[in-house]
């Protein structure tokens, strides 16, 4: 299951209907800006946009989604793929691999990383997006509700999403077990960032010294073991609805 579908209303850009929220392409744009032209796999491309972008900037991009139904990108075609099973692409093929708003849709991010890994090129760089589910506002959240993320009912799923699981958040993963995956598979992390501030957290910030505060009195054994470093970064703590993470994969 491939399709990335998030929670919030659909916004429309440049004539598409966006299935992600537009500060997080918005800010996937910029990144991407700065690197080399090359060639570029948008999984899961949704309805288009983000790859339609991408190739105004002189990218060559191939599209690949689970369900085409919502594609709508002029000049460009989709592929049929599942990222719970074998993308239909040989290896070490991309320059780029993107999976904006997917990974956490699917029923084996595990697998989907070994993918990524293998249809990129030595030296390639995947860029993903999640869900921030460590910031403080998530965090208090869970306190309350006990869990991250909504979860939906049997009859949203048969009658409007027509049994496609994919819509759901089925893998909710945060950043520091996700940085864990990819090191495994072959990824170092070059870079993080988040999509925008949320303005209503800094009425949180007296829980995010609070929690500092305990991680004072944690052995480094134990702030090793949970990756302290990482879940009290800024960047998750008080950052906004998402964290994009830029990994590359390594030459052996």
């Amino acid at each position: 299951m491939l399709n990335a579908r998030t929670e919030h209303r659909f916004e429309w850009r440049h004539g598409t209907v966006a299935l992600s929220r537009n500060e997080t392409h918005d800010r996937v744009v910029e990144m991407m800006a700065e690197e080399p032209g090359g060639k570029v796999l948008d999984v899961p491309t949704g309805t288009g946009i983000l790859a339609e972008r991408l190739q105004k900037m002189g990218f060559d991009v191939r599209c690949c989604d689970i369900n085409p139904d919502y594609f709508s990108a002029p000049g460009l075609k989709v592929e049929i793929g599942d990222l719970n099973g074998h993308l239909p692409y040989g290896d070490g093929l991309f320059d780029y691999v993107l999976c904006i708003d997917g990974i956490e849709h699917v029923e084996n991010p595990f697998h989907a990383l070994r993918e990524f890994r293998r249809v990129l090129k030595k030296g390639g760089r995947l860029f993903l997006s999640i869900p921030n589910y460590l910031n403080i506002e998530r965090r208090l959240r869970f306190l309350f509700m006990g869990t991250f993320s909504k979860i939906p009912s049997h009859e949203t799923v048969e009658e409007i999403w027509k049994g496609d699981l994919s819509m759901a958040h089925l893998s909710p993963l945060g950043y520091p077990l996700l940085k864990f995956m990819l090191e495994h598979y072959g990824f170092r992390i070059l870079r993080l960032e988040k999509d925008r501030k949320k303005r209503r957290m800094i009425w949180l910030k007296p829980l995010v010294w609070m929690v500092r505060f305990y991680g004072l009195f944690v052995s480094g054994r134990r702030r090793k073991d949970y990756r302290l470093e990482e879940t009290l970064d800024e960047a998750i703590l008080m950052g906004g609805n998402t964290l994009i993470i830029m990994g590359e994969k390594l030459i052996y």
